[in-house]
């Protein structure tokens, strides 16, 4: 049988049709420098359970804020775009019982539960360590987080993609290195040929780029750096040829906040232009960072939600020749943790809210983070994190009518 192109890949993994949310759920007290129970900030572990489930694993009451399916049920969401993603921790008792105190099967499951896809991260921790040259540690880390994905061979299901990095040519003063995107893509796929992962069980791999203008468009430049850092590897990476590599198994994907009818113009016109240019065959794209600030927007609510409006209607699935695969708007809520404009991205905030009703109330959840001690052993220090209502803003009756209502 025939390989798998990239694009039958994304068929075959429920990827190609991708109704999305940028998903990035920091609590209100949740700052960039936060350190104990939001260091890693990764929210998509069972530390977190009661900012996305339906019920506290430890209350006979049912608490949480549902974000999952509130997506799902008013929005018509399909795909989680993930950023930070933390190795999981477990380690054995003094009887030799293993203890699970990070993982993040519970989150895939429960995407799994609503038809959801999510996106695996290679995040950007990963991509500082390579930077600062700690090789070691970075591989260490990568190859902890694989195993989780594939249980006994098999992809866990609700995974979609896997995500290398954000925005790498952001990362270094002067622009990213492509070869550390290059270096994590063979860690990846050198595990799996090591474990002997089935190509039926290997999802597509996303490369994400800002759009950023580089040799005269936008991201797919930074996009094309890294296939010529792939290209010029000698020999196989894992199983592949770079050839190979490339055709069947990567996804670009872009963050254009730019208006609807430009980015259609990019999809339609200036993308396929830009291969075509290069005489290289298209990979699929999407769009992972739909939306705008409300400063940028006009300075009014109205004017955001009508930017939205516009950029999803230019950013249908089936676009650019046949090889988009969908967008994802960003945020699911405001960052209060940013500065600027960059603030007031996202679809709720947090305020008051009686149209989806969870949680009744806010309150302070319960938890246990994992704490390494000198010794040479994790211990769980107990903790708390607000779980609040969130409000939708204008901007969110955009992606319901589009994908939900439409």
């Amino acid at each position: 049988m025939a390989n798998m192109t990239a694009l039958d890949r994304c068929k075959q993994f429920g990827v190609a049709n991708i109704r999305g949310m940028a998903y990035m759920p920091g609590p209100s007290d949740y700052t960039k420098t936060s350190q104990g129970l939001y260091e890693n900030s990764d929210f998509y572990n069972n530390i977190f359970f009661e900012l996305w489930s339906e019920r506290s694993p430890n209350q006979g009451e049912e608490y949480g804020r549902r974000d999952l399916g509130r997506f799902s049920q008013q929005l018509g969401v399909n795909f989680i775009h993930c950023y930070d993603w933390a190795a999981p921790i477990t380690q054995k008792d003094q009887n030799g019982v293993p203890q699970t105190f990070l993982e993040h099967l519970t989150f895939l499951k429960l995407c799994n539960h609503y038809n959801m896809k999510a996106t695996i991260p290679i995040s950007n921790y990963t991509l500082q360590l390579l930077i600062k040259g700690a090789t070691d540690a970075a591989r260490t880390n990568v190859e902890r987080i694989i195993p989780e994905i594939y249980q006994s061979g098999s992809l866990v299901p609700g995974v979609g993609m896997w995500k290398i990095f954000n925005e790498f040519e952001l990362s270094e003063e002067g622009g990213g290195n492509p070869m550390h995107v290059v270096t994590a893509i063979r860690w990846l796929v050198e595990w799996e040929q090591r474990n002997n992962i089935a190509d039926q069980n290997k999802p597509p791999i996303m490369i994400c780029t800002s759009f950023g203008v580089y040799d005269g468009i936008e991201g797919a430049g930074y996009f094309l750096q890294v296939r010529n850092a792939m290209f010029g590897q000698s020999g196989n990476i894992g199983p592949y040829t770079p050839e190979q590599l490339w055709n069947e198994r990567i996804v670009f994907a872009t963050n254009p906040q730019r208006e609807g009818s430009a980015i259609g113009d990019y999809l339609s016109n200036r993308l396929p232009a830009y291969w075509r240019k290069y005489n290289i065959a298209p990979s699929p794209v999407m769009f992972t960072e739909l939306g705008s600030s409300i400063e940028q927007a006009g300075n009014s609510e109205a004017g955001q939600a009508e930017w939205l409006t516009a950029q999803i209607a230019a950013s249908k699935p089936g676009g650019s020749n046949g090889m988009m695969l969908g967008a994802c708007i960003f945020l699911n809520e405001e960052r209060r943790w940013e500065a600027g404009w960059e603030k007031t991205f996202g679809i709720m905030r947090i305020e008051s809210d009686t149209g989806w009703g969870w949680p009744k109330q806010n309150y302070q959840a319960r938890t246990k983070f994992p704490v390494w001690d000198p010794n040479g052993w994790y211990w769980q220090q107990e903790a708390t994190y607000p779980v609040e209502q969130q409000a939708p803003k204008l901007n969110y009756r955009s992606v319901a009518k589009a994908w939900k209502q439409g």
